[in-house]
């Protein structure tokens, strides 16, 4: 049995405790279903004990193996990951704590509005406005610590762009997405994002919604609905 590192113990507490906030908000839809016998929270639970699991499992491995010797399996899988993220300071508890952070900015903005449009005492048009406001406050704090943590905000953005998609849908958030990961990834040539992000949204927009009649959300906030209604308008 090796000691484990700090960074290790954070990074466990970080995820389960991550996972017990998101499984608080099951409660919210906990109802029976008629398609569904065990109810609409059920999957949702099972994937949120799955990170638990994953994250115990992980925790137990670092007890056991710690720093020590390399099994030959684990020789072999090395792909210096682990080197790299020790040499970026990736596996130190300010580096999962910055990450955590980051992974709170979506749920920010899920609870924000709503505190404030109750608060105010706002009708539906006020609240659309107020999200528009916490939503581009929001973007601007996760673009400025994106910055020095990519990982973090790979985690992030696809986490974002699904709590923004009901209410600025898909066809506004999708190419801010496509660009955000091609970024992410190491792309700074703005000519070649422009157009591989301009391809790839038009794909997707032929195939769901000229072939496929899928219905992807429009969004129910101003102007980002009247866009979303004019292109599904422009596409069938």
């Amino acid at each position: 049995m090796k000691r484990l590192k700090t960074g290790h113990i954070a990074e466990f507490v970080l995820w389960v405790a991550f996972a017990a906030l998101l499984y608080s908000f099951t409660y919210d839809f906990d109802q029976e279903i008629e398609i569904y016998k065990f109810g609409a929270s059920s999957w949702p639970r099972v994937i949120l004990l799955l990170v638990v699991v994953a994250a115990t499992g992980q925790l137990l491995y670092h007890l056991a193996r710690g720093n020590g010797e390399k099994t030959t399996f684990a020789s072999a899988a090395d792909d210096g990951s682990g080197r790299t993220a020790a040499e970026q300071h990736h596996d130190t508890p300010r580096w999962y704590l910055a990450t955590f952070s980051m992974l709170l900015i979506p749920l920010a903005y899920a609870l924000v509005p709503e505190w404030i449009a109750a608060a105010l005492s706002m009708d539906k048009a006020g609240l659309g406005t107020i999200k528009t406001v916490v939503a581009l406050v929001l973007l601007v704090l996760f673009a400025f610590a994106a910055r020095g943590n990519h990982v973090g905000a790979m985690l992030t953005l696809p986490i974002l762009f699904a709590v923004g998609l009901q209410d600025f849908g898909f066809y506004t958030l999708a190419p801010v997405f496509i660009l955000g990961v091609m970024y992410l990834m190491g792309e700074r040539r703005p000519g070649r994002m422009l157009i591989i992000a301009a391809a790839t949204y038009s794909v997707l927009l032929f195939l769901f919604v000229s072939v496929l009649y899928v219905g992807l959300p429009t969004g129910n906030v101003h102007p980002f609905y009247d866009f979303g209604t004019a292109m599904v308008t422009l596409l069938q």
